[in-house]
């Protein structure tokens, strides 16, 4: 896709290439910008194990990627910064007596293959008139982005899920096949309405660690444990060329874009912190 936007710092065309995990969202924003200031922008989002070759090869100036553990990541000649996260929420009916869940309780619930099973809710420890009710676990699948992955890989100590999880292709029919349902349990790349039917359980890595939740303060520092960085990769000494475009990805403006695309952004702190760091190169 060929689009326009104006040189507010460089007058030459610019390359944009990225994770075909933002398009529909990150790449019509970038279009939309390029319009709006009247200069030259192709934008090819791809895949991020392209997009970092082409970087590689001099053929882009900046991309947006996401790489997973065994991924190969940008050599020293390339500066990377965090513009935000994909992560996984996790929720359950508002009935719930439970408000947080470590990982070896996820892994019973979802686990094919780990050292704990349950199968009701009182296998978990919850208590009272919801304990005997079967457990029904439920995921949005590959299709509606990253969060069952994160998941599996992150959680499980072996990344296989049980026979009976179900599987949709979207956030909306995996929150909605348990929205009415008390004894369900939902793996969700966003989190549910505020005010829906569901809540969010805080998380924790084993059941004497703090739990958190997945706020955007607690992905950044870390203390919240499933999130897989999108960042923004360039070559050292183009910051300033392409500070104009970076400010912009990272402006209070473009934050509903990225949500859109399921990446919950940085805390608005990073995010000056970030744009300062780049401005003193």
């Amino acid at each position: 896709m060929s689009i326009l936007a104006s040189g507010l710092a460089l007058a030459e065309p610019l390359k944009i290439v990225g994770s075909d995990l933002l398009n529909g969202s990150v790449d019509v924003e970038l279009a939309k910008f390029a319009k709006a200031n009247d200069h030259e922008i192709s934008v090819e989002f791809k895949g991020s194990r392209l997009a970092l070759e082409t970087l590689q090869a001099k053929q882009a100036d900046m991309g947006l990627m996401v790489f997973g553990a065994d991924d190969t990541k940008p050599g020293p000649e390339f500066t990377t910064v965090v513009v935000g996260y994909f992560t996984t929420f996790i929720a359950v009916p508002r009935s719930m007596v439970i408000s947080q869940i470590s990982f070896e309780r996820m892994g019973a619930i979802f686990g094919a293959r780990e050292s704990s099973d349950a199968r009701r809710w009182a296998d978990i420890g919850v208590v009272g008139a919801l304990a005997q009710r079967n457990i029904l676990a439920v995921a949005s699948g590959r299709r509606a982005g990253l969060s069952l992955d994160i998941f599996r890989y992150g959680v499980l100590s072996k990344p296989e899920l049980k026979s009976t999880v179900l599987l949709f292709d979207t956030a909306p029919e995996a929150e909605g096949r348990i929205s009415n349902d008390e004894g369900g349990i939902v793996l969700l790349p966003t989190a549910p309405a505020t005010n829906g039917k569901l809540k969010v359980l805080l998380l924790s890595k084993s059941a004497r660690d703090v739990a958190y939740g997945p706020t955007p303060e607690n992905l950044h520092s870390g203390d919240y444990p499933l999130r897989l960085p999108v960042q923004l990769v360039f070559r050292k000494g183009d910051a300033k060329r392409l500070g104009y475009l970076i400010r912009h990805l990272l402006a209070d403006e473009t934050m509903p874009t990225l949500n859109a695309a399921n990446v919950i952004p940085l805390p608005t702190q990073a995010r000056n912190q970030v744009i300062f760091d780049l401005e003193t190169m």
